[in-house]
């Protein structure tokens, strides 16, 4: 395959992270605060596996990362009885704990031979649809202590080019812990 010296990358399709700059992560340059990562577009490995495989599998190409947190609060409101307006408004927050993280992950399949990347696309898909936890292993994570995901959705949209493959999925970070409290 040749390419159009005047046009080049035309037949590549051109991603979100391509016209927007993304930083590569660079684990050696972290300074330790996840408050800078929250909500952030990073470049970056990542292995994936079953529990049960022995090796995990690298996407072909490192996807674009971003991760989301928050906090799960119970508010409960109370019967404001003075009559300043301003002396008790709003709820009590009874309860706070911590959210999963939302695990964004984006990226591409380019076919290196021209045809369509269906091994690479099958795999991914194989992974999204079975219905189990999968550990992973990418440095972004791995800063949040995110080691296992659940995928809850994934989409494979139209993408330019018979060589390429777009994907997105959306996921959550799982904890392994035990319900069973033993006395």
């Amino acid at each position: 395959m040749f390419f159009d010296v005047a046009q080049p990358f035309s037949i590549i399709p051109v991603p979100y992270w391509n016209n927007h700059p993304v930083p590569v992560w660079k684990k050696d340059l972290w300074n330790g605060d996840t408050a800078e990562l929250v909500g952030n577009l990073y470049q970056c490995p990542l292995r994936i596996k079953f529990p049960d495989e022995e090796t995990p599998w690298t996407l072909p190409l490192d996807p674009v990362i971003s991760v989301n947190g928050g906090n799960s609060i119970v508010r409960t409101n109370v019967l404001k009885q003075d009559h300043d307006s301003y002396a008790r408004r709003g709820t009590i927050k009874e309860v706070w704990s911590q959210d999963d993280y939302e695990v964004n992950i984006a990226g591409i399949f380019i076919s290196q031979d021209g045809y369509f990347p269906m091994e690479e696309i099958m795999r991914l898909r194989n992974y999204c649809e079975e219905r189990e936890i999968l550990e992973v292993e990418c440095d972004l994570l791995e800063a949040f202590g995110i080691t296992r995901i659940a995928i809850e959705s994934f989409s494979f949209p139209h993408t330019a080019g018979a060589e390429n493959q777009q994907f997105s999925i959306k996921a959550y970070s799982d904890d392994d812990f035990s319900l069973l409290i033993e006395q």
